[in-house]
């Protein structure tokens, strides 16, 4: 499937991406890279999340890291659509 990132997830990915670089910039970069490769992951396997919050969307836990992916699957158009990236610990 052809993994599509929405325009506004690279905002979450930006905020992720300075919250660890406050206290551990040695290791913003790699983070950022493992929610990604998570990301195109999903595109081979879209049904490994579980059923998301918002109706019509799945959810993903980054493997080692408390950040949760939220897509969506068009398996008629062969997309995956990520719409969000937040930490776990996020009321969302």
């Amino acid at each position: 499937m052809k993994v599509i990132v929405r325009d506004e997830v690279y905002g979450d990915l930006d905020r992720i991406h300075a919250w660890i670089a406050k206290d551990r910039p040695a290791i913003a970069d790699s983070v950022i890279d493992r929610i990604l490769d998570s990301a195109e992951y999903l595109g081979w396997f879209p049904n490994m999340g579980h059923r998301g919050r918002v109706p019509g969307t799945h959810e993903w836990i980054v493997k080692g890291l408390p950040f949760i992916i939220v897509y969506e699957v068009y398996g008629e158009r062969n997309e995956l659509i990520i719409t969000a990236i937040f930490h776990g610990a996020q009321d969302r």
